[in-house]
């Protein structure tokens, strides 16, 4: 099996080089389900799980395999194997986990673009402040973005304008792609690259698994048909699994998310909002807060009607998410230091126990 075809390059190929004397082989993770992973070689295709290694040095949920990930695997037999470690990540989409603890959950690696879908034709599909959201992950993933307005066909001249207008002030930078997956309306501007891998993320419901059957030509994901009363699809995806099309792209598809807890830094924030960062550049304090400052220019543009109060009010709330998910962070890396230090300071105390 061709490898450069499902991505492979001369950066992996490097990193890879330190496991080869260790009888190992390079292989791509294509599905992932409960601890079970699914990797394309050489040689054909591997059912894997980690090993006991890997599970000990393994800090933390985000340590783990994700579809689209590179490892380094231990061929057991002709279709079993025990992935040993993972090929650094050149890129990666991720949000934070749920719960109490402030930890990374990514979503897919080494994606070149990522396509955030919408359905634009009523309902919860889409809304501003929705893709903000996205926009500003995508932005920390270091890969390009697209933003995919599906299910066109079902929208007037009006909604589809408008739809697109709303796209570009909220993820300005991104290319805005009006599409419909049943007809197959805008999918040809979709730029699909030999060995290149895309990731769809979206809300439940928005059509991603039913853009990829219509780019394969054929039904390579089930798919659910659109419940009227909120015009939501039905959510079919339950694992995120990657794609060789007849064009030769790679696609992820992930399923639907209910939640998206922020992940990043406040610069990712910034970095969707440029409007919002030039506006800031004319602010009288380097520091200003835009929360009331003498000489703040972002306040100055909300009072003369050149910054949309709902832009201003999404970014404020995104940028208090991110400080926030700074100070867990530093509080939860404070405890584990802490509980590493009672832990040394237990054994060193059985050690003396023993000595006397």
């Amino acid at each position: 099996m061709n490898l450069e075809a499902w991505g492979w390059n001369s950066s992996l190929k490097e990193n890879f080089n330190i496991y080869e004397s260790q009888d190992l082989i390079p292989g791509r993770i294509v599905r992932e389900s409960r601890h079970i992973y699914t990797l394309v070689t050489s040689g054909g295709e591997l059912s894997c799980e980690v090993s006991g290694a890997f599970h000990y040095r393994a800090a933390g949920p985000s340590d783990y395999p994700v579809t689209g990930d590179w490892a380094a695997v231990r061929q057991a037999s002709e279709d079993q194997g025990i992935i040993e470690a993972l090929i650094p990540r050149q890129t990666e989409f991720s949000r934070q986990t749920a719960g109490n603890r402030s930890d990374k959950q990514v979503l897919a690696s080494n994606i070149d673009s990522i396509a955030l879908v919408f359905g634009v034709n009523g309902g919860r599909n889409f809304t501003e402040s929705g893709l903000e959201r996205y926009y500003t992950l995508a932005r920390h993933s270091g890969a390009e973005i697209f933003v995919l307005l599906n299910k066109a066909d079902l929208c007037s001249s009006e909604e589809r304008q408008r739809a697109v207008e709303q796209a570009e002030k909220s993820a300005p930078g991104a290319e805005i792609l009006l599409v419909s997956a049943i007809t197959g309306e805008g999918l040809e501007n979709f730029p699909q690259k030999e060995g290149k891998t895309i990731a769809l993320t979206g809300p439940s419901g928005v059509g991603k698994s039913t853009i990829i059957n219509a780019l394969a030509g054929n039904e390579l994901q089930k798919t659910g048909h659109q419940r009227e009363h909120d015009k939501r699809g039905r959510h079919t995806t339950t694992s995120r699994e990657l794609f060789q099309l007849p064009s030769g792209a790679l696609f992820i598809d992930t399923p639907g998310l209910r939640e998206l807890q922020l992940w990043g830094e406040e610069s990712d924030v910034e970095s969707a909002f440029e409007d919002i960062r030039s506006l800031a550049a004319g602010c009288r304090f380097s520091d200003c807060s835009h929360e009331g400052e003498p000489g703040c220019a972002v306040q100055k543009a909300l009072e003369e009607g050149d910054l949309d109060e709902r832009r201003y009010t999404s970014y404020s709330k995104l940028k208090k998410e991110m400080r926030f998910l700074k100070t867990r962070q530093d509080e939860q890396a404070a405890r584990a230091e802490r509980e590493k230090w009672k832990d040394i300071a237990k054994i060193q105390k059985e050690y003396k126990k023993q000595r006397q």
